[in-house]
């Protein structure tokens, strides 16, 4: 019987990283042919020769790597909805909650489809959750983008011409990224203070060495997600108030609060930013989806009343190398699990949470839901 063939394509240039490192071939290629598009690694810092010497055949172009694979790993969309050849599936961080209209390229007769950011958040599926290692990438890099920009050194300083107080920083939201924001701000030397609606991170907050911001009234995660649930105008604008007093401290303020599959909670308004000292850093890591600060676009730096907003779609990437590790980590576990699970295909909880398209049918339950809620 013959292996399966895993195809590993190059994501778009602004992306860099890559899902499938060479350590990662190494894992795979006694369980399946690995095929990998040419310089699809070297962005983020892996050789051709790193791969060839791991066991994978490169291949120069990604209609070569398509139709000469089973499998095919990416980060984003690479295919278009066009004529393919046999039965393909497809492996990647698609983000359908966000953009549901996706789900149609898929469409095609022996086309299927599994979406990493789908992964429960459980115990079985922790080596698998793509998200968790975004986010602490991006959690990491939004303190160094906010140091780098900030008027202010980070940590206190004592020198002949006196002494420099730490920098007031303010983490809002305490998942994943907000949690590795608070550490590396604290490891840098700031003072760091932190929000997040999930009174149930009050705990880890304080294990870092931060202080916690308590707001009473939360609806909390009754479903046991993992992810912040959506909260109520009213209880938004309380925060907003509380949150006020504390932005006009602030030296850096990061935000990261995001709800799946909707826009990202506005927490930072203009006349907050407005109250803000001339000099101050927003690092808005959940710019990809609305952004938690009025002012944010995307991509983009804005300047308001001498206050830098920052608004990195994809944060992730400028650290390509150890996020691709990380990913790469995480879809080899996802590929050994499908590969031993996938006769249990409708049951297993994972495999079902990710499948979002099988053999050309629409089947995953929450973006069926959300494409009718919007329809």
């Amino acid at each position: 019987m013959s292996m399966v063939r895993i195809g590993v394509l190059k994501e778009r240039a602004d992306r860099r990283v890559t899902v499938l490192a060479p350590a990662g071939v190494e894992k795979l290629k006694d369980k399946a042919e690995i095929r990998v598009q040419r310089d699809a690694g070297r962005s983020a810092g892996f050789t051709n020769a790193a791969y060839e010497a791991a066991g994978a055949t490169l291949v120069d172009t990604a209609e070569e790597v398509m139709e000469n694979s089973d499998i095919l790993l990416s980060y984003d969309h690479h295919y278009e909805g066009g004529a393919i050849n046999g039965n393909k599936t497809f492996i990647g961080t698609f983000n359908f909650l966000w953009t549901p209209e996706n789900v149609e390229r898929y469409l095609r007769p022996g086309v299927s489809a599994f979406s990493l950011d789908l992964i429960p958040r459980s115990t079985l599926a922790q080596a698998m959750d793509v998200l968790s290692s975004v986010g602490s990438i991006s959690g990491y890099q939004a303190v160094l983008l906010a140091a780098e920009r900030s008027l202010a050194t980070v940590p206190m300083i004592t020198s002949a011409g006196g002494t420099l107080r730490p920098a007031q920083f303010l983490v809002m939201g305490a998942g994943v990224a907000g949690l590795q924001a608070i550490a590396t701000a604290r490891r840098l030397g700031a003072v760091v203070k932190a929000y997040d609606v999930r009174a149930a991170s009050k705990e880890e907050v304080q294990s870092l060495g931060a202080t916690f911001i308590e707001v009473g009234g939360a609806v909390a995660d009754s479903k046991g997600t993992g992810y912040a649930s959506q909260q109520s105008d009213e209880f938004l604008k309380k925060i907003r108030d509380r949150i006020f007093e504390e932005t006009s401290k602030a030296d850096v303020v990061i935000t990261t609060a995001r709800v799946p599959g909707r826009k990202a909670p506005l927490l930072l308004t203009e006349e907050m930013v407005n109250g803000m000292k001339p000099g101050a850093v927003v690092v808005d890591i959940a710019a990809a989806t609305g952004g938690n600060c009025a002012l944010t676009q995307a991509d983009k730096v804005v300047m308001h009343n001498e206050v830098t907003i920052l608004g990195p779609s994809s944060i992730e990437c400028s650290c390509a190398h150890s996020t691709s590790f990380l990913l790469s980590n995480n879809y080899v576990a996802f590929i050994e699990y499908m590969l031993k699970h996938q006769e249990k295909l409708a049951e297993d909880p994972i495999l079902k949470s990710t499948l979002v398209v099988q053999n050309g049918k629409s089947v995953n339950e929450r973006i069926m839901a959300l494409k009718a809620a919007v329809n």
